[in-house]
């Protein structure tokens, strides 16, 4: 392929598995992530664990097939294409679907009214706006 490959040690758990348990997301961000949803009033140390884990894995996955669409396509480049096609074909990604073409259409949209703006020459910024990219807190408004 394009990509290097991991050794079949690392995949079959061969050597000390330190590293193979250790956490690539800040587990912090990921208990403020779930914190924003008004239901979640807190949550523990394990469970926060296994969604931080459980997230890295889905990613991993998720990832990997879109790295396998940009190849199929010759590509080494991966584009926010890949993804919704990724989760627009493959079964197990197609709970996604409906929420990245909202998405999608979304950015669109704010793409749009960013050029628009731009012409005119106003340079206001939009509620939970950095630039044109919205925060976190835009979306599920903020953390309690």
């Amino acid at each position: 392929g394009l990509w290097p490959e991991h050794s079949d040690a690392h995949n079959t758990g061969g050597g000390d598995g330190a590293e193979d348990d250790a956490l690539i997301f800040p587990m912090a961000r990921i208990r403020k992530i779930c914190k924003l949803d008004p239901e979640v009033r807190g949550i523990s140390k394990e469970s926060a664990l296994l969604i931080t884990k459980a997230t890295e894995l889905f990613c991993v996955k998720l990832g990997k097939e879109c790295v396998n669409m940009a190849q199929m396509q010759n590509r080494r480049k991966l584009l926010p294409e890949d993804v919704v096609e990724v989760c627009s074909m493959k079964e197990r990604f197609l709970f996604l679907k409906d929420d990245l073409r909202d998405l999608a259409k979304e950015q669109l949209k704010e793409k749009k009214e960013a050029e628009r703006e731009k012409d005119i020459g106003k340079g206001k910024k939009g509620i939970g706006m950095e630039g044109n990219v919205k925060t976190l807190d835009s979306y599920f408004g903020k953390a309690r």
